[in-house]
């Protein structure tokens, strides 16, 4: 069943002050055979609008209405028990700590992105050991640690444009990715921003929690929608505990990641877009087993901070070396091992940096070998 089928006959809150907008997404959301329950404008009307219904199943919360802030409505919502997220224009910081871990979106709101995290209304799911296995960090630890770590874990579909960290903000929760890839990006005072690293299915995020740090200088936004492994940061702070071995994992990852932030670096200053595009588009295939990814133009302009004809330009010429497919904001690689050829030596060294720091030993087993022998 896709997203879009598992929203078939949903009933959806929307709170939006901006008449054209919530008639948009209202729009949009019955073309997904979603019914929207109510269109609220101002908190009063939103949580009379709550007490009126009994069926709901999720909400959509803009967060400023008018000079009025939503939280109210996110409060009453929580205590019913009810899934909601923002889509706003306001960064996530203005979120109180309370609603901190909520999924943030972006507007404009892509209707994909409204789809794949509307249609997990449900409440969060347990995580299995094998799903657990397929993050690669969590694979090497040793078997009683993930099997205590599995019951705070919860598994969620992240879409495109979430934000999951907010610069110079506590971080609420730590995310394994499955097959999501988010972008580091580094924020200028001024509002300047460039992808610095990428962080999918090999590592996570929040490790410098691991590091006595509970605040990031970095933005961090999922760009490749998928699912993530998510617990609560004060959660993984008990875990951390008594697991010395997640400590450490945490430690050499965060050590990998400083290697790719160093040669993304290197990249940027050295090499022309097109290699630097060959190089990301390599780097998200490694984090992901899907075939293609949904990217704009634009959105690729900030990831390799290059104007956005330059990008256009270097896709043509990719596609013209056979090496991808473009079609309609949709990228496809074609032909790896010629597009590793043209990548060079801007791809390779922190892939092989990460296969030597997270292969030296640990103080356990890992489950992922106890398993193919028992």
């Amino acid at each position: 069943m896709t997203c879009r089928e598992a929203l078939t006959g949903k009933r959806i809150l929307l709170v939006e002050d901006d008449y054209y907008m919530v008639s948009e997404l209202a729009q949009r959301l019955a073309a997904m055979d979603v019914i929207v329950a109510a269109k609220c404008p101002g908190v009063a009307e939103a949580l009379g609008a709550i007490a009126a219904a009994t069926d709901l199943d999720a909400a959509i919360l803009d967060i400023n209405l008018s000079g009025e802030m939503v939280f109210p409505v996110a409060d009453r919502l929580e205590r019913l028990g009810i899934p909601f997220i923002f889509a706003t224009g306001y960064d996530p910081d203005v979120l109180p700590d309370r609603h901190a871990d909520k999924i943030v979106l972006r507007k404009p709101v892509e209707v994909e992105s409204l789809a794949l995290v509307l249609s997990d209304v449900a409440r969060p799911r347990t995580v299995s050991i094998e799903e657990a296995l397929q993050n690669d960090l969590l694979a090497l630890l040793p078997a009683r640690t993930l099997k205590e770590l599995l019951p705070l874990l919860s598994r969620m579909n992240v879409p495109r444009g979430a934000v999951l960290e907010v610069a110079h903000q506590t971080i609420s929760r730590v995310y394994f990715p499955l097959d999501c890839v988010g972008s580091l990006i580094a924020v200028g005072s001024g509002g300047a921003r460039i992808e610095t690293g990428l962080i999918g299915r090999e590592g996570m995020t929040g490790f410098g929690i691991a590091l006595g740090d509970e605040r990031t200088p970095h933005e961090l936004v999922n760009q490749i929608e998928g699912f993530a492994l998510a617990i609560a940061a004060d959660d993984f702070k008990l875990v951390l505990k008594d697991a010395p071995e997640l400590d450490l994992l945490a430690g050499r990852f965060a050590r990998c990641l400083g290697i790719q932030v160093s040669h993304t670096a290197l990249a940027n200053g050295r090499f022309d877009i097109r290699t630097r595009l060959a190089r990301w588009l390599l780097m998200v295939d490694d984090r992901t087993s899907k075939s293609g990814f949904d990217l704009t133009h634009e959105y690729l302009s900030i990831m390799l901070g290059a104007r956005r004809p330059s990008v256009t330009e270097a896709i043509h010429v990719l596609e013209g070396e056979r090496l991808i497919r473009s079609t309609r904001s949709h990228l496809e690689i074609r032909d790896r091992p010629k597009l590793l050829q043209f990548a060079g030596e801007s791809y390779g060294t922190p892939e092989a940096e990460y296969r030597r720091l997270m292969s030296l030993p640990i103080v356990a087993k890992p489950l992922a070998r106890l398993a193919a022998v028992g």
